[in-house]
C-alpha cells in the first residue's frame, strides 16, 4: 500500500493469510478508499473478512468493515 498525491491510497500488492484468499472484487485505487475481501478457503462457517484501506498523516492504515452481504 502506498499513498499519493492528494490523500489517495494505492494498493500495490496483497497477500491474504493461511486459509484465505482474495475474492476478485478489489478497488486498488488511486483512490480515497482502496477495499478488498479476504474470503475463507474452505470454512463455511468463518465469515469473509472486508478491508477498506485509507491514508493518514503517518501513512496508509486498513481496517476490517463489516460484511454487508444478505447472503
Amino acid at each position: 500500500m502506498e499513498c499519493r498525491t492528494g490523500g489517495t491510497v494505492f494498493l500495490v500488492s496483497w497477500s491474504p493469510a493461511d486459509g484465505f484468499h482474495i475474492d476478485d472484487d478489489v478497488t486498488r485505487g488511486p483512490a480515497a478508499v482502496a477495499r478488498l475481501e479476504a474470503e475463507p478457503g474452505d470454512d463455511d462457517e468463518q465469515d469473509d473478512l472486508r478491508y477498506e484501506i485509507r491514508c493518514a498523516a503517518d501513512g496508509p492504515r486498513a481496517r476490517v468493515v463489516a460484511d454487508t452481504d444478505d447472503d
